[in-house]
C-alpha cells in the first residue's frame, strides 16, 4: 500500500493536532498526490448568495470502524460549511472521501477542477479519537487547497444563485486492503512467515527469534530481541530489548525499552517506558516519561505532561494538574506550589516545613527541635490543600501527615512522633500568617528520645517496653508562598 505523511500522535483536544503535528514536522501540504482529469465537466451544484458554501464527504467505513455522522459534523463545524453526501451533482468545493482499512486510513481531497491531495494515516484505537483525527486532516486538505474559494465564498455579493462549472474528477483509487495472517513465525524481518504475503500485514499472533515487524498484531507479538508494531498491538506486545508501536491496547513489555504513541492499558519495561499519552499503567525499573498520563506511573523517575492519577517514586515531574497525586521525595509541578512554612506548637515543639507539589497534593519535609530537647527531628509527610473557596473567603486548608523521627535514633531507643496537622492559613501581602491543631502519637520503645517534649491532656498506654503517648495540640506560625 502505498503510504504518504503519516500523523504521528492524534491528541485528546481536536485544537492540539495542529501545534503536535507542525512540531513533529509532518506536513500537511506537501507530498501531494494531485491528478487531473480528461473527463468531461460535471454538473455543480449551484450557489444561492445567502447559502453556505457545499464540501461533500464521502466515507468508506462501517459504523464499528468510524462514526461517519459526527465527522461529517466536525468538518461542516471547522469551516463553516454545508457538507452533504457526494452525488453526480458536485459542489462547489469538490469531494473529500474517507476510506478506512482496519486500523488505518485514507483521506483524499477531491477539486472540482480534477485535482487531488491525499494523506494515509494510522488511527487510533479510541473511537472519539478517530473522529477527530480524521475531521482535522480533512479539514486542513480543504483549506490548503481551496483557500481561494473560501475566502471568494465568504465575500460573495449578493444576487442570483452562481453557477460553477469545472471537469469532473478523476475516479478515486481504492484502497488496497492489509493482509491478515492467523499466525507467524520467524527469524528478522526478511525471514518470516509473513513476509510470503507481502510487506503489510496484520498478524493475530506472531513468534520471532530475533525481530518481529508488521503493520499490527491482534492476539499476541514476541521478539527475542526488537519487536516492531508499525501502527497498532493489541493484546500482548514482547521485546527482549525493545517493544515499539504506535497504538497499544492491552499489555507491552520491554526487557529494556517500551514505546508507544498511545498506550491504553499496561506499559512495562526494565529500563524506560515512553508513550505521548498513557490511559493505564506506566512501570519501569529507571523512568517513565508520558505526555498526557490518565492512570498511574510508577518509578524512581517519573516525567509528565499533563497527569490524572498517581506519581509514584523517587522523583516526580509534571504540569502540576489538579488532579495529580505525586507521592515521592521530590515533587516538582512546573503550575504547582512551593511554600516555606514555620511554626511554634503549644508543647515546645518548633518546625520549619518545606512544602512543594502540585495544586492539591504536596510532599512535606522539615525539621523540629525543642527547648529541652538537645537533637532535632527530621520530618517527612503528605500534604492535601484546599484553595479559597472565593475573594470574601480567602482562607486556605491544608491537612498534613506527618513523621518525625530524632537524629541518632538506634534500635535500641527508638521513638516516633505521628502528627495530623490541620492548618488554615490567612494571607497577608506576601505571606499568609497560619494557625491550626494537631493530633500528636508518639511511640517510642526503650526510654524515648522524646521524652522531654510537653505535652498538655496527654494518655499514655504501655505494653512491655513500648509505650505510646496521644494528646492534641495547637500552633500558630507564618508561611512564605513562592
Amino acid at each position: 500500500m502505498k503510504r504518504g505523511n503519516r500523523v504521528r500522535s492524534p491528541m485528546s483536544r481536536f485544537s492540539s493536532f495542529r501545534g503536535w503535528l507542525a512540531a513533529a514536522g509532518v506536513g500537511l501540504a506537501g507530498g501531494a498526490a494531485t491528478a487531473q482529469a480528461d473527463t468531461a465537466p460535471p454538473t455543480v451544484a449551484p450557489v444561492a448568495a445567502n447559502d453556505r458554501i457545499a464540501l461533500g464527504v464521502e466515507i468508506r467505513a462501517t459504523p464499528a470502524e468510524l462514526d461517519s455522522g459526527a465527522v461529517r459534523e466536525l468538518i461542516a463545524s471547522e469551516l463553516d460549511v454545508a457538507v452533504t453526501e457526494v452525488t453526480p451533482q458536485w459542489p462547489p468545493l469538490g469531494v473529500v472521501l474517507v476510506a478506512i482499512d482496519h486500523n488505518a486510513a485514507r483521506v483524499v481531497y477531491r477539486r472540482t477542477s480534477g485535482a487531488s491531495i491525499e494523506r494515509s494515516l494510522s488511527l487510533p484505537l479510541v473511537p472519539a479519537e478517530r473522529v477527530q483525527l480524521i475531521a482535522f486532516i480533512a479539514t486542513n486538505l480543504v483549506r490548503d487547497q481551496a483557500s481561494e474559494i473560501l475566502a471568494a465564498m465568504s465575500r460573495r455579493p449578493a444576487g442570483p444563485a452562481a453557477q460553477l462549472e469545472a471537469p469532473a474528477p478523476a475516479p478515486a483509487e481504492p484502497v488496497p486492503p492489509s493482509q491478515h495472517m492467523l499466525a507467524s513465525v520467524g527469524f528478522v524481518p526478511p525471514l518470516q512467515l509473513d513476509r510470503l504475503y507481502g510487506p503489510h500485514v496484520i498478524v493475530g499472533a506472531g513468534l520471532y527469534a530475533v525481530m518481529g515487524m508488521q503493520d499490527g498484531s491482534e492476539v499476541a507479538s514476541v521478539s527475542g530481541v526488537v519487536d516492531y508494531q508499525r501502527h497498532f498491538a493489541t493484546g500482548v506486545q514482547i521485546g527482549g530489548a525493545v517493544a515499539i508501536t504506535r497504538q497499544l491496547d492491552g499489555v507491552q513489555l520491554a526487557g529494556v525499552t517500551s514505546v508507544a504513541d498511545h498506550a491504553h492499558g499496561v506499559q512495562l519495561a526494565g529500563a524506560a517506558s515512553v508513550a505521548s499519552r498513557v490511559t493505564g499503567l506506566q512501570l519501569a525499573g529507571a523512568v517513565n516519561v508520558g505526555g498526557d498520563v490518565s492512570g498511574a506511573q510508577i518509578a524512581p523517575i517519573n516525567i509528565a505532561r499533563k497527569v490524572h492519577g498517581l506519581q509514584l517514586g523517587v522523583v516526580n515531574i509534571s504540569d502540576g494538574d489538579d488532579d495529580a497525586v505525586p507521592i515521592g521525595l521530590i515533587n516538582i509541578a512546573r503550575h504547582g506550589r512551593t511554600e516555606l512554612e514555620t511554626s511554634v506548637d503549644s508543647s515546645e515543639l518548633s518546625t520549619l516545613t518545606l512544602r512543594h507539589g502540585p495544586k492539591h497534593v504536596q510532599n512535606v519535609v522539615g525539621i523540629g527541635w525543642a527547648p529541652s530537647h538537645d537533637g532535632i527531628l527530621f520530618g517527612v509527610g503528605l500534604g492535601f490543600h484546599q484553595s479559597a473557596l472565593s475573594a470574601a473567603v480567602p482562607f486556605t486548608l491544608d491537612i498534613d501527615a506527618m513523621l518525625w523521627t530524632p537524629a541518632g535514633w538506634n534500635t535500641e531507643d527508638f521513638g516516633v512522633l505521628n502528627q495530623l496537622r490541620t492548618t488554615i492559613a490567612v494571607p497577608v501581602g506576601a505571606i499568609d500568617v497560619v494557625a491550626g491543631v494537631s493530633g500528636n502519637v508518639y511511640v517510642n520503645d526503650g526510654n524515648g528520645l522524646l521524652s522531654d517534649l510537653h505535652p498538655h491532656l496527654d494518655h499514655t498506654y504501655t505494653s512491655g517496653t513500648t509505650t505510646v503517648t496521644l494528646w492534641p495540640s495547637g500552633f500558630v506560625g507564618l508561611r512564605l508562598r513562592t
